[in-house]
């Protein structure tokens, strides 16, 4: 019997702790766990699905930085139905997430 492992498959919720505007239809958002703890650690180059509840997910690639494991950062353009959803979203509310994914950039051999 697992307990309290993950499932892969199932988003965790993350509440939205920043909205920024960049363009007309680009935002950045910053995510942390709802339950205020948890891994957050990812490497330059992956990305995260977001699960915008009811909707759908999309795979949003990181944009912040890797140092800071506290929280996520995603920029997104508003292109489909889920980053449509997802602009719409604000402050204090709740995404799904799942990840990271993908390889990562070998940030330590161009330093």
């Amino acid at each position: 019997m697992r307990k309290n492992i993950p499932e892969p498959m199932s988003p965790n919720p993350f509440c939205i702790q920043r909205v920024q505007k960049e363009t007309h239809d680009t935002f950045t958002i910053d995510l942390k766990p709802v339950n205020g703890t948890g891994d957050v650690s990812f490497a330059a180059g992956q990305l995260n699905m977001l699960y915008v509840f009811g909707v759908g997910e999309a795979p949003i690639s990181l944009s912040g930085d890797p140092i800071n494991p506290h929280l996520y950062k995603h920029t997104v353009r508003e292109v489909g139905i889920v980053t449509k959803a997802m602009r719409k979203l604000k402050q204090g509310e709740v995404l799904g997430v799942r990840g990271p994914f993908g390889s990562h950039w070998p940030v330590e051999r161009r330093q």
